[in-house]
């Protein structure tokens, strides 16, 4: 049995026994990242949505994001709060939409072939239902991903919104290209009512393939609550600060993250 089959048969399994337990709007995503097979991960993180809020922890960045869904009357919003200078600052979805279709349109004009992909990329979709193997080919960018259904169809949504602006944030912060791969793959999992358990990203046939592995927990547990409840104290107490301040004193603290959701 390939390593791909073992995980998906666990991913499968685990799901079964949350559903008596299971509350609608809440999640918990623990995520690694790696660096093509290896076993040490380079990246962890702790996702937990409670209703329509989520709250990002990253181990090595003494960072925490916090996301508050959009609504028909709100724009969504991202709070970074740096936990070792109790600062925090705050980007809507509005601001963040409008640098990234700036920038797609921009890369539609320029001559490298990567940037022309990443705003408007162009995949050969196949999913097996029976094995919830989902692939996005192409020449340039491929994704190999491991699916268990969701247990929640208005989490799931959450979830989807989630990692669309979370992918958009990433790009904003670390000048990357455009997120339309990542983007591709969000709609894809959508569209077929799925989450995530283990994706594989190979950029290029010669790049070094990265490897992000997804456990989704269905419910926040008592410890899961202690965290949400001491973030909603920090956003209160912690100075605010204006984007350009914030970000310039995380130069050279935090991860490129955008294989790892």
């Amino acid at each position: 049995m390939s390593v791909f089959q073992s995980i998906l048969k666990i991913a499968v399994l685990w799901p079964l026994c949350l559903a008596a337990t299971l509350q609608a709007g809440e999640l918990r995503i623990e995520t690694d990242v790696f660096s093509g097979d290896t076993e040490e991960s380079i990246n962890h993180t702790i996702t937990l949505f409670d209703s329509e809020t989520v709250y990002d922890f990253v181990d090595k960045t003494e960072q925490v994001i916090v996301f508050r869904l959009p609504t028909s009357s709100h724009a969504g919003q991202f709070i970074l709060l740096d936990l070792k200078t109790k600062r925090r600052t705050e980007l809507s979805t509005d601001k963040i939409e409008v640098l990234i279709d700036k920038l797609s349109k921009w890369a539609l004009e320029q001559k490298d072939p990567m940037l022309k992909f990443s705003a408007k990329p162009m995949f050969e979709e196949t999913f097996e239902a029976g094995t919830g193997q989902l692939t996005l080919d192409n020449a340039q960018w491929k994704y190999t991903v491991a699916t268990v259904p969701a247990e929640d169809d208005r989490t799931l949504e959450n979830y989807r919104q989630f990692m669309d602006w979370y992918t958009r944030l990433n790009v904003m912060m670390y000048a990357s290209p455009p997120p339309g791969p990542r983007l591709a793959l969000n709609a894809a999992l959508k569209k077929h009512g799925v989450v995530p358990v283990e994706i594989r990203r190979t950029v290029d046939s010669d790049s070094e393939m990265l490897r992000a592995t997804h456990l989704f927990t269905w419910r926040l547990s008592r410890e899961d609550r202690a965290q949400v409840e001491q973030v909603r104290k920090q956003l209160a107490s912690f100075e605010k600060v204006d984007n350009k301040d914030f970000l310039a004193s995380r130069v050279g603290k935090d991860i490129v993250r955008g294989q790892s959701k």
